[in-house]
């Protein structure tokens, strides 16, 4: 199954998806019933990390490492705009075309 397949059925299911992504896969994390889950890859520890507005500090991008994690934030942002849109959204065109987007996302996701 497709990861919009999987979303839309954690979706149909009652589950809520946060802003926040599994740190093994890069899937959204889902929350049912107070649990914390992510449906693609089942991962057992979800390791979120928070900082605070103080200890954030601009980073030089230097290796090609961290220009690809910066990639990923930007991918990462836009698959949690399309979901918020894709959520509130009626018109099936539409909801097509945000589907689409998204499944675009993940995969150019998995190339980095």
């Amino acid at each position: 199954m497709d990861e919009i397949g999987i979303a839309s059925k954690e979706l149909a299911k009652g589950a809520k998806m946060l802003g926040k992504h599994c740190s093994s896969c890069g899937f959204p994390i889902f929350e049912k019933d107070g649990v914390e889950y992510c449906p693609n890859c089942n991962a057992p520890k979800i390791e979120i990390k928070e900082y605070s507005e103080d200890s954030k500090k601009e980073v030089k991008i230097t290796s090609e490492n961290s220009k690809n994690e910066y990639k990923l934030r930007i991918i990462d942002r836009k698959i949690e705009y399309l979901f918020s849109k894709l959520d509130s959204e009626e018109e099936i065109g539409r909801i097509n075309e945000i589907t689409s987007s998204i499944k675009t996302l993940l995969k150019i996701k998995k190339y980095l």
